[in-house]
Parts: C-alpha cells; structure tokens; sequence
C-alpha cells in the first residue's frame, strides 16, 4: 500500500534536505570551478537521478562552517596584517 503524501509535503522535504548545485554554489560563496572541484575529490557527495543532480543540504552546511578554518589553514597569508 502506497502511502499517500501531498506534493507539497514532497517538496518540503526535498528543500529540507537538499540543495541544486546553483543553491550550493551562492551558500557557499565560491567559484563553479572550486565547486566542482571539491565534487571530483569527493569532498562534497553529488546525487543524481535522470539528469537532476542535487547535493545533500546538511553537507553543505558543514562545509560552509568549516570553510573560514580551511582558508586560514590553506591560504594564512590572506591573514596576515
């Protein structure tokens, strides 16, 4: 027996849970080719079905929160006075 969900309720949950590459891209602040970058070596997971790609919300995120420390690791001399 099928359950019977709204499509609204459906698309809740897709804007709850995950984001398109535009989405992640302006979240992010970076370039296309830095995001597809990190997509390539894996650093960020890309879901795809029939051609939609979409990339998990929460993985994002973290990225975003982590992204200041990498830059002062990777980049310190931006930090310098």
């Amino acid at each position: 027996m099928k359950a019977n969900i709204s499509k609204e309720v459906k698309l809740q949950f897709l804007d709850d849970y995950f984001v398109s590459t535009k989405e992640a891209i302006n979240i992010l602040q970076i370039s296309k080719q830095s995001f597809y970058s990190l997509v390539n070596r894996n650093k960020i997971q890309r879901i795809s079905k029939s051609g939609v790609v979409l990339y998990f919300k929460d993985e994002i995120m973290e990225r975003l929160n982590s992204q200041e420390d990498l830059r002062y690791k990777y980049r310190p001399f931006d930090y310098r006075k």
